[in-house]
């Protein structure tokens, strides 16, 4: 685990906390636990939503999509007729979390106009993404058996929203003035403007510089739930989800402590540089005895916690060098891998490189070519028959000058 059980208490009945680009843990509590999402469930309404439709896309109220959402649960007010835009409606369903824009939404992107189907196509991307504890029954979050989410899967359907511009800027607003439709003024809404149910954006704290989202969601089964995001001076962005509490306030108490927890704890921190000095090592066979310095190629960041303790428990280091050296080097030549582990699992690679040449002495390139020769069979068997045609050559001059001799001899002796 990426926490002691002692570093942060929460009543909370399940809760996570991650890194927004990479979706690193900082910390789980049953995190895989199926639970209902209540109106978290808008989170993946809008995903699909905008992976669908342009944001200026104009929508029709239904009777249906009205009518079918349960006198006690929450509602906006849109008219059977009343045309209004993605964007508007995205506004009703992430700020005040008006559930018939969700059917409205559901109905006008659907394929066939139903609402079942535009379900169908939550639970396809909910499986696009991986989410192991995730299925919907409905667009908006009613408490049906069939319909459960976990604090893990909403924090990825969490991140990948906010990859989109349109879902990040509406989840980070206070408040938003109502829109003019076909059938009514701004001014002809009950009230004037919108205000969102996340207070958590209200929050200030010394850890981080301001809260960007995302979505509260209640109901008595679910209790109060949360799923937010915050981002500190640093660019450090992260994301969390707090589901199961008993009250309001105990939900953003409890969803700023977790917040804090990670900032307080957490940051990125460089272990490799680019161009980092490692070390310098001795060369066999150099010319002038020349060492070889090393120098690291790339670099590795990686967020980690900040106690100097902790990092020392969850940091493991390889290296590999190509010891002993020998000559020639060459300026750039790859010459080991530095790898380091956090909590068993890699975070990043740098290689070692050498920073200048090395060349090799005249006597060792003999030596080495003689080794060549005797080692490669092909070299070897040439060369036997070389200094067998060699030897031949020998024994044969001999011979002839011999017989060379021998007539000599006669001829000088054995004239007339």
């Amino acid at each position: 685990m990426s926490y002691a059980e002692d570093d942060i208490e929460l009543t909370a009945k399940a809760a996570i906390l991650v890194e927004m680009e990479t979706g690193q843990v900082l910390y789980e509590k049953n995190a895989d636990m199926r639970w209902s999402p209540a109106s978290t469930t808008k989170i993946m309404t809008a995903l699909v939503a905008l992976e669908n439709a342009d944001i200026n896309t104009k929508m029709k109220a239904s009777a249906t999509a009205i009518n079918s959402i349960p006198l006690d649960y929450g509602i906006a007010g849109i008219k059977v007729g009343e045309e209004l835009t993605l964007n508007d409606l995205l506004n009703f369903v992430l700020i005040i979390s008006a559930n018939e824009a969700a059917n409205v939404i559901a109905e006008n992107i659907s394929p066939t106009g139903r609402i079942e189907d535009f379900v169908d196509m939550m639970n396809r991307e909910a499986e696009r993404l991986g989410l192991k504890n995730t299925h919907f029954t409905n667009s908006y979050g009613l408490d049906e058996d069939n319909h459960y989410s976990s604090a893990r899967d909403l924090s990825i359907m969490a991140r990948e929203a906010m990859k989109y511009p349109a879902f990040r800027e509406i989840v980070a607003k206070k408040v938003v003035p109502l829109p003019d439709t076909n059938l009514r003024k701004s001014s002809e809404w009950e009230n004037w403007h919108i205000e969102s149910t996340n207070k958590l954006l209200n929050s200030t704290s010394q850890y981080y510089d301001r809260v960007t989202g995302i979505k509260t969601g209640y109901t008595d089964k679910a209790g109060r739930c949360l799923v937010f995001s915050a981002i500190n001076s640093e660019g450090l962005e992260l994301v969390g989800v707090i589901l199961g509490t008993d009250s309001y306030d105990t939900l953003f108490k409890e969803s700023q402590a977790l917040l804090e927890y990670g900032y307080k704890n957490y940051k990125f921190q460089t272990l490799a540089s680019d161009g980092e000095y490692y070390g310098r090592y001795e060369v066999a066979d150099a010319v002038d005895n020349t060492p070889v310095d090393i120098q690291i190629q790339g670099e590795v960041t990686h967020l980690l916690p900040v106690s100097s303790e902790k990092l020392q428990a969850s940091i493991t280091v390889n290296e590999t060098l190509n010891t002993p050296f020998s000559a020639p080097i060459e300026k750039g030549q790859v010459l080991g891998t530095k790898t380091w582990y956090y909590n068993g699992e890699e975070i990043g690679t740098v290689q070692l490189i050498a920073m200048n040449d090395v060349e090799k002495t005249m006597s060792a390139k003999i030596r080495d070519k003689i080794i060549e020769i005797v080692n490669n069979k092909k070299l070897r068997i040439i060369t036997i028959i070389l200094l067998v045609i060699i030897i031949v050559f020998i024994i044969l001059r001999v011979i002839l000058r011999g017989i060379s001799r021998r007539r000599k001899y006669r001829s000088r002796y054995y004239r007339y």
